[in-house]
């Protein structure tokens, strides 16, 4: 499989980009350390290197973005602006990334290709290619911080200063620019040199598109460009046909949670679906080559330089060796899973009764050696403790995506009778659950000499996605139909979940975000979704207190509306004054 790895060798091009920005060629490639501006921009190559070092720029794993929402908690409060976000703390002395230095390396490139000696439609699409990474980031900074200028010239370094163009001006910028490359962009690539698997495509343009809209509230964009991935894209979501023999040792397992037979499940079908889920972030099935993957972030094995350091580290506990346990799923997200019939979400716990629950777990467990021989000890009786209660009978992503103290895990390194227990420490979770989803099973590469990398690609866009965007955009346009229907289900068979059921005016639109959340948990979406469901959604969201499973840790949040927006950072306004009263609401 010829596969463009994006990430693979630091190239400094700061004199003939005019700019510092990191890149990545292949390993076969050794330029020299710093290039003059008349001796580059002249050979295809030249433009190969340009546009790789445009790639180094795409964004990978989001999971930091849900500890800025309600699903999730980034307790190493040094690592990111969570803490700060969800207890309303943020001002202009946090930066939340307002800059443009990725523009800045896409502007460089796409202004100065043209000088290159090749094909002129290759350079075109090399263009668009740049233009799209270009796009992707007005999206994110006017999702951030509202307004933004727009910029698609190369400015000198002792420019004067500009200002901000309000947000339609930016949403128009990138509504035009996707249609214009949307037309440019192949439909797939060959393989091979210049036409490397894994480069953007007209897909991932239209993916981008129809992601947009629906955040901006253009519900017929999203509907239309989402529709027309669907209908000519070609994507499936992935799904497996058998199971591993470690698979095999958890779907035993699983008898322990769901009443098959009594709620009326295909426990085939379920099981599957657990591992069809968990298995879109495999390192095995993380490549463009998987069916649900519509552009991704790349990552090399082997080397540490170009691996996922986030989902390896920031994801595993303590107890899975390397990990920090970093950013952690809470109690609200847990309670957001449907139960197996996929219609509604149990009643919750209060804090008091789940420690309850708890305390009595640990007491049979302190008589065993270790969890795992706990568990298989009492195997049989385990659905009988009223501390599995909470975990029974819940929607098949509830397993795939996160871990619960004494859940068996048997396909990671740790081996085959790894039981997750939490053990407090500086590098576990505050709450006591940690992602499953998205988190590597294994790694060979070492940095630092004890923590590990991931090395599978990471999904931008994927497939379900378009089909939460479709739905949700059509119900705004039409109502719920058969439509709509069909493209839940698609999502609900994947998963070895029951069909949906038929909803009307608020209802469905309640239920497809209680959807949304669910399948795209821990992507990133979430802090994005909540701002755009509006401002009594998101407070009523926000304004609550995280606990831990054992009601010994609690942290409190709370929401004030200035959080619809990020500060512009005072480093910025003191770069630029022409910011300082420009500054977003409610920050001073």
């Amino acid at each position: 499989m010829n596969k463009m790895k994006l990430n693979i060798k630091s190239l400094l091009l700061s004199a003939l980009l005019s700019t510092t920005i990191a890149g990545c060629v292949d390993l076969d490639v050794n330029p020299p350390a710093a290039i003059g501006p008349d001796a580059f921009w002249r050979t295809e190559k030249d433009a190969w290197y340009g546009l790789n070092a445009c790639y180094a720029w795409m964004p990978g794993c989001d999971v930091f973005q849900d500890a800025y929402a309600d699903n999730a908690f980034n307790h190493h409060g040094h690592e990111s602006n969570g803490q700060n976000i969800q207890t309303a703390a943020m001002n202009p002395s946090n930066d939340m990334g307002y800059g443009y230095t990725d523009v800045r390396a896409f502007n460089v490139f796409i202004n100065n290709v043209d000088n290159c000696d090749m094909p002129a439609d290759l350079k075109r699409r090399m263009k668009a290619e740049a233009r799209f990474l270009r796009a992707n980031s007005y999206v994110s900074m006017n999702l951030f911080f509202g307004k933004a200028s727009i910029i698609t010239d190369v400015m000198a370094y002792d420019a004067p200063n500009i200002r901000r163009n309000s947000e339609e001006e930016v949403r128009k910028f990138v509504m035009e620019e996707l249609d214009s490359i949307i037309k440019i962009l192949p439909p797939s690539y060959s393989g091979g040199y210049l036409n490397e698997k894994g480069r953007i495509t007209k897909w991932a343009a239209l993916a981008l598109k129809a992601r947009a809209a629906l955040y901006w509230k253009d519900y017929p964009t999203a509907e239309a460009a989402a529709y027309e991935i669907i209908r000519d894209g070609g994507f499936s979501l992935f799904k497996v046909s058998s199971l591993t023999e470690a698979q095999q040792k958890e779907a035993a397992e699983l008898e322990q949670y769901i009443d098959f037979a009594a709620m009326g499940i295909d426990k085939d079908a379920f099981i599957k679906g657990v591992f069809s889920y968990e298995g879109i972030w495999h390192t095995e099935n993380a490549s463009p080559d998987n069916p649900e993957y519509i552009l991704t972030r790349q990552y090399m094995s082997g080397n540490p330089d170009y691996g996922d350091f986030l989902r390896y580290t920031q994801l595993r506990p303590d107890q899975m060796k390397g990990g920090w346990a970093s950013v952690e799923p809470i109690q609200s997200l847990v309670d957001a899973y449907w139960d197996a019939t996929g219609k509604i979400k149990p009643t919750p716990l209060t804090p008091q009764e789940r420690a309850s629950r708890f305390e009595d777990i640990l007491d049979i467990r302190n008589g065993y050696e270790s969890a795992s021989a706990f568990v298989e000890a009492k195997i049989g009786e385990f659905k009988n403790y009223s501390y599995n209660q909470e975990f029974r009978n819940r929607d098949s992503r509830l397993y795939a995506s996160i871990l619960f103290p004494f859940k068996g895990w048997y396909e990671t390194d740790m081996g085959t009778d790894f039981v997750y227990e939490w053990a407090h420490s500086n590098n576990d979770p505050k709450g006591g659950y940690i992602f499953r989803k998205m988190m590597p099973l294994a790694s060979n590469t070492m940095i630092w000499g004890s923590n590990y990398v991931g090395e599978g690609d990471y999904p931008v866009y994927r497939y379900a996605e378009i089909l939460l965007i479709f739905a949700e955009a059509r119900v705004h346009n039409t109502g719920w139909d058969a439509q709509v229907e069909a493209a839940l289900n698609e999502i609900r068979d994947r998963c070895g979940m029951p069909h949906v059921v038929a909803h009307a005016g608020e209802d469905a639109l309640e239920f497809i975000r209680n959807e949304r959340r669910i399948e795209l948990a821990g992507e990133g979406h979430r802090y994005f979704d909540i701002r755009r469901y509006g401002k009594e959604y998101a407070r009523k969201c926000m304004s609550m207190t995280m606990n831990s499973i054992d009601n010994n840790y609690h942290f409190e949040m709370s929401w004030d509306d200035k959080l619809m927006l990020m500060p512009i950072p005072q480093t910025a306004i003191d770069l630029n004054p022409l910011l300082k009263d420009d500054q977003n609401p409610g920050y001073y």
